[in-house]
């Protein structure tokens, strides 16, 4: 084989590819097979720890990633029979370099030599091998014309086959190599013009230990590390405690402020950094970042240790990338910030699609081309990949939308809108409660943006809107179900009238909230214009009537209107029946509703045998978990109440508040109705102590929902009673 540093010699190098044919090209072969020898080497190994090019880190600034070291301490223990090779992954920020730096100083007495490479790309890892190639030649002391004459004389490719000899030689095997920010990996279905394969430097025998960090976890080749956020929030505490040089560890803003930034440390040192250099405490760095975060993120210096680095600039450099390779996956990770950054799924944009822009069609056409599209971004760690959904990291979520969204996209906005909008399930599917529930911190990122009033809501889809107070109203957020309810109503009527069918479907919809919220007389006015409405554009026992007139009938009955609540609701089951049946969830739904109102006016045995006919119904129709079935079940268990039934009652209760929590969780109307019904009950018993315990519980979540809510003042009265019973 020729030797091709030698001037004037032609040669044509080869690559090996996948099946192992001979390809010619540009690129060289990465065999096990030596080329001529570099001229014989002293058998002299030991260079120490060369981190001479590596970014100052002060050590006492290093905190925790105490398992990941003793994972690295295992993994490369320095072998004379085997090769190593680690690399450690994650989002840019998330602190690799700072890991592998710490790791090399506290074992490198173990290796013959440790150097620190600048893998972020070919050309800066040439360079290093250059460099590199230097420091082994004047170590060895070997030089026929002067050391300096040369090292100048060795090109880049003589430097790495140099190196690369090196660390084959037989007697050298226990050194360690640290390619850092190797984030630009060549690899299948990614098409990167400055992609690079950095097996291409490894030493050509299989020896020696190798530690890469990269943002990629699809480097198939290592065992892999993946670095994640800090879990411990005292881990947070004591990196902005020694970034900022104050106790953060008791003060109230500064735990706030580590759990917003939820363990990443590059944000958690950047605040720290700037507290430090300015009077500003951490509350006041906490309202900055929220209220004004490209200022901030603008005048924010980046740190050494991370090369200068700011919070946003390692991953606009991953998206820059991302769009190169994929525009449409770029523009979906763009999209996002619209959305919540804990679950994403295929079929939340999917079900979307319908008439989107045509990238988004094209992305979403098929899972296996919207998974092609999040592992692009995967392959940066824009995203994280969890069992059934992806998600994003907080801090990288708010660089989305504060610097790459800006000023808001309402094609974008909207588009994420209608996304979450078709995927609200209404309350007669099975199970609607984990679909909605699964929805609830999307809806919350609507809300952001309805609250800082960037949307002009003249080029919204209404329908949407529509849905989206539906959706808050199922998962107890009625405040913000009002507005979307009003903004929907507003919008249908000066589209389409006040008598159109979407119009009162939106008034009937308001009445019901008003109802859950204890405004009697507004949902009465809601209920009879809708009910008005319904009877003069369809007939009497139109759908949508039957539903208005069982919402009359309810409220009714909680005016204490007992005649007219029956009225209604006999009117509503008998055209239910009819329209579809005895067994049908609607018309059972409306023999619940006769039940409590025959409970009411002491018509126990009616009651209860209306009760067993629902019940028996919905469990049979919708299953014994279902939320409609458990509103019988609490219902059952205040008329056992009130016969004096109290083992059966709490049997009951218990069995629904079980099942809201699990539907529902801990906050919600429904379980906080059915902890006040509990606190009744063991009122009634004289169990005083329990009973303080479940007005106390709801009384707090009312007061979460609205300090005004109707049930919290009535909950805070009970409790003042109670108090003077046992004083």
């Amino acid at each position: 084989m020729a030797d091709p540093s030698r001037p004037g010699n032609q040669y044509q190098q080869i690559r090996i590819d996948q099946g192992g044919r001979a390809q010619l090209g540009n690129t060289y072969t990465y065999t096990n097979i030596l080329p001529d020898p570099a001229p014989p080497l002293p058998p002299s190994y030991q260079l120490g720890l060369n981190l001479e090019n590596a970014p100052q880190i002060d050590e006492q600034l290093f905190i925790g990633r105490k398992d990941e070291l003793a994972h690295l301490h295992k993994w490369l223990y320095p072998s004379t029979e085997r090769q190593s090779v680690v690399a450690i992954s994650g989002l840019g920020g998330m602190g690799k370099t700072q890991l592998s730096l710490q790791f090399a100083r506290q074992h490198h007495q173990r290796y013959s030599a440790v150097f620190w490479l600048n893998a972020s790309s070919e050309v800066t890892l040439k360079a290093a091998y250059v460099s590199l190639a230097q420091r082994i030649r004047h170590h060895n002391k070997q030089s026929e014309i002067g050391q300096g004459e040369v090292i100048e004389q060795l090109n880049e490719e003589q430097a790495i086959q140099l190196v690369r000899q090196w660390l084959s030689q037989a007697e050298n095997k226990t050194w360690l190599l640290m390619f850092d920010n190797y984030d630009d990996p060549r690899l299948p279905g990614i098409c990167s013009s400055t992609a690079y394969d950095i097996r291409t430097f490894f030493p050509y025998s299989t020896q020696g230990s190798i530690l890469i960090t990269t943002r990629s976890p699809r480097i198939t080749f290592v065992k892999l590390m993946s670095l994640n956020k800090f879990v411990d929030l005292n881990q947070s505490l004591a990196v902005l405690t020694r970034r900022s040089g104050r106790q953060a560890h008791e003060d109230v803003d500064a735990k706030k402020l580590a759990e917003r930034f939820d363990g990443l440390p590059l944000a958690l040192a950047t605040a720290g950094d700037y507290i430090s250099q300015t009077a500003d405490t951490f509350g006041e760095y906490l309202h900055m970042y929220e209220k004004s975060w490209e200022e901030l993120a603008e005048n924010s210096d980046g740190l050494m240790e991370y090369d200068n680095r700011t919070l946003y600039s390692t991953w606009n450099l991953s998206l820059k990338q991302v769009a190169a390779q994929d525009p449409e996956a770029a523009e979906l990770f763009r999209l996002m910030g619209y959305l919540g950054n804990a679950d994403l799924w295929y079929e939340l944009f999917q079900r979307g699609a319908g008439s989107a822009p045509e990238w988004f069609c094209d992305i979403t056409k098929s899972k296996p081309r919207f998974n092609k599209a999040m592992a692009t971004l995967h392959s940066y760690s824009l995203i994280e990949v969890m069992l059934g959904h992806y998600s994003l990291h907080a801090c990288v979520h708010d660089w989305v939308l504060e610097y790459l969204i800006g000023k808001i996209d309402i094609a974008l906005f909207g588009l994420a809108l209608h996304c979450v909008a078709q995927n609200v399930a209404r309350n007669t599917m099975p199970e609607y409660w984990l679909t909605n529930n699964r929805l609830n911190h999307h809806a919350l990122r609507i809300e952001h943006f309805h609250q800082r009033e960037v949307v002009d809501w003249n080029v919204v889809d209404m329908g949407d809107v529509y849905k989206m107070g539906y959706l808050n109203y199922n998962i107890g957020r009625l405040k913000e179900a009002e507005a979307m309810y009003m903004r929907a109503l507003k919008g249908y009527q000066k589209v389409r009238g006040t008598e159109h069918i979407s119009t009162l479907k939106t008034v009937n919809n308001l009445g019901n909230l008003y109802a859950a919220q204890g405004k009697v007389a507004e949902a009465e006015e809601m209920y009879m214009r809708a009910l008005k409405g319904y009877e003069k554009v369809r007939e009497t026992e139109y759908i949508s009537t039957l539903y208005t007139v069982n919402n009359l009938g309810v409220l009714y009955k909680n005016q204490g209107k007992l005649a007219e609540a029956e009225e209604m609701s006999l009117r509503a089951l008998k055209g239910k029946e009819k329209a579809w049946g005895v067994e049908h969830t609607s018309t059972l739904d409306t023999v619940n509703n006769l039940a409590v109102l025959y409970s009411d006016q002491g018509k126990m045995a009616e009651a209860e045998e209306m009760y067993m006919r629902a019940l028996k119904g919905k469990e049979k129709a919708r299953g014994a978990e279902h939320t409609s079935t458990l509103g019988t079940v609490n219902n059952l268990g205040i008329l056992y109440k009130n016969q004096g039934k109290m083992d059966q009652a709490e049997e009951m209760y218990m069995r629904v508040l079980k099942g809201y929590e699990n539907a529902w969780g801990t906050e919600h109307i429904s379980t906080l109705d059915t902890i006040e019904n509990l606190g009744f009950l063991y009122e009634s018993q004289g169990k005083i102590a329990k009973a303080e315990e479940m007005y106390l519980r709801a009384l707090k979540g009312y007061e979460k929902i609205d300090v005004d809510h109707p049930r919290a003042l009535v909950i805070a009265s009970n409790l003042e009673e109670l108090m003077s019973k046992r004083n």
